[in-house]
């Protein structure tokens, strides 16, 4: 159907979502998180932890769940003060969440003449005044009961999702069919109304543009959210198991000034990481100032509870958004970070079990893995003839071959001999003084027989166990690990269960808490105006 034509016959109407269509991420957290401050924000997910769980495990619907924060962050709320926060919202924060090519279709269809509709689940209270600035005809949102001027925190009606939708913009327009309809979302949410559309754009918003990679950009409050609740979950069923008053008498044996110690002691291997990553930025060809560069390092720990810790690639989208660092050879030095920290765990691991008879032949075997993937890596030819010569043929996915071809390139150059020695060595040492905070633990809750070549031994092998799980921040299989290694060498069990948790929040949890304030430092650089 040619779509000028077509538009010229009935009145157009393009209906726009917000949520990662309009905006780079979800709103309603962001809304709250303003309206109650930061850290009641991230204590009250905490609490609201079980009903997060349940939802992602899809036993409560979307409405539900939402209703239960809602309740919690908001409800008793007065109408007037509800107001004047949304606009200040709206006014303050609304503009930093948008995605420039949205607007620029947004204002497309504007100058076009079209009707346009902000049609979404979020919050209608803060998507009036700010929709009313930008130009929308018409908001279709969420809205909230009131009860004696006061915000309930229930949903009035229903939640402006799926059907919802289509159901609200015909309670508005009548007929759609009188229409012709573009329309614009990003989640199973819109299906119903991109379905309607005559002209549906998912993840995009042009017929040559390629979908948006759904949160590309910073949406890693959903990621944090979720690790924390199976950690919580996780955590509390294996304090029952131990004994909650056992393991709080472990935990009073470790003297008062220990775990400050140990945290400085972390901390300084996270400086070792970093000095790595730059090393890596500076063999790249990019030089980025060091405040900024630690800021962000920093900053991607925010989602290092994350398979594999996948999620720290948000720092190579926030070295784009911040120097205008190319993605492709920073993802690249990711990888090699994760090459060399694999490299050195399974180095330690080795050495902590080279005293077994039983277990050379498996360590050979992986050395000589290990050796065989440095080499591939150190000369991609290979890679690139028999995997990237066929995937740039087809003309869809030439682009991703490019993309990959100089991530390999970038790759190779960071795992040369001499770089990859001392990234692997700055590894090793960091990862050792994890395992020696591990000892001084042990030793503190008496464990006086494991020695702190076990400790580290615990601690990597536990550690490549989580990897290998591919679950969130490797929880679970890391502290399962963890538990049965240490009471494999003796360790009382509720020891071995405090040892293990108070290791992992000195190390995962720690992380997560400094990428937490990194992130939010960054942010707000990001969001002041440049002068």
């Amino acid at each position: 159907m040619n779509i000028s034509s077509h538009s010229n016959i009935l009145p157009t109407i393009a209906a726009f979502d917000f949520d990662e269509t309009l905006t780079d991420r979800d709103s309603l957290f962001p809304f709250l998180k303003q309206v109650v401050g930061t850290w009641r924000f991230y204590w009250g997910l905490l609490v609201l932890s079980p009903i997060l769980l349940a939802y992602g495990l899809r036993l409560i619907p979307n409405w539900k769940a939402k209703e239960a924060v809602l309740r919690y962050f908001i409800g008793g709320l007065s109408v007037d003060r509800l107001q004047t926060l949304s606009q200040d919202f709206a006014r303050k924060t609304i503009s930093k969440l948008l995605r420039p090519e949205a607007l620029k279709r947004l204002q497309w269809h504007q100058k076009q003449g079209h009707m346009t509709i902000l049609v979404s689940a979020s919050l209608e209270v803060y998507l009036q005044p700010w929709a009313k600035e930008i130009g929308f005809d018409r908001v279709l949102g969420t809205q909230l009961e009131i009860l004696e001027n006061r915000v309930t925190g229930r949903i009035r009606g229903k939640n402006c999702h799926g059907r919802e939708k289509v159901d609200r913009l015909q309670d508005v327009l009548g007929n759609l069919s009188q229409y012709s309809i573009y329309a614009y979302g990003d989640s199973s949410g819109d299906k119903q109304l991109l379905e309607v559309a005559d002209y549906p754009y998912y993840r995009k918003f042009s017929d040559d543009e390629e979908p948006i990679a759904k949160g590309q950009v910073i949406g890693w409050e959903r990621g944090l959210m979720l690790s924390v609740v199976l950690a919580v979950a996780l955590y509390l069923i294996a304090v029952l198991w131990s004994g909650a008053d056992r393991v709080l008498a472990a935990l009073n044996l470790l003297p008062f000034w220990l775990i400050p110690s140990l945290l400085g002691v972390i901390f300084f291997g996270y400086y070792l990481r970093f000095w790595r990553w730059q090393w890596y930025l500076k063999e790249m060809g990019y030089s980025v100032p060091v405040g900024s560069s630690f800021r962000i390092f920093l900053a991607s720990f925010a989602l290092t509870a994350s398979p594999a810790k996948a999620g720290e690639s948000i720092k190579s989208v926030m070295l784009k958004r911040r120097h205008d660092v190319a993605i492709a050879p920073t993802l690249a030095g990711l990888f090699c970070e994760r090459f060399t920290d694999a490299f050195s765990v399974v180095l330690l691991v080795c050495a902590g079990l080279s005293s077994f008879a039983n277990f050379r032949w498996a360590i050979a075997t992986i050395v000589a893995l290990q050796v065989i993937a440095v080499f591939v890596l150190q000369n991609p030819k290979v890679l690139k003839r028999h995997i990237l010569k066929p995937l740039a043929r087809g003309s869809k996915l030439r682009k991703i071959a490019q993309k990959i071809e100089t991530s390999i390139d970038s790759a190779s150059t960071l795992l040369q001999p001499r770089i990859l020695a001392g990234s692997t060595g700055l590894a090793l040492v960091a990862w050792g003084l994890e395992g020696v905070a591990l000892y001084f633990i042990f030793q503190g809750m008496g464990a006086t027989s494991v020695t702190v070549y076990q400790a580290i031994l615990i601690h990597t092998a536990s550690g490549l166990s989580g990897a290998l799980s591919l679950t969130p921040g490797g929880i679970g299989g890391a502290e399962a690990s963890a538990i049965g290694l240490s009471m494999l060498y003796g360790v009382d069990r509720t020891v071995a269960v405090t040892a293990t948790f108070l290791i992992r929040l000195m190390t995962l949890w720690f992380a997560v808490a400094v990428g937490i304030v990194a992130m939010l430092a960054e942010q707000n650089r990001l969001a002041a105006p440049k002068t």
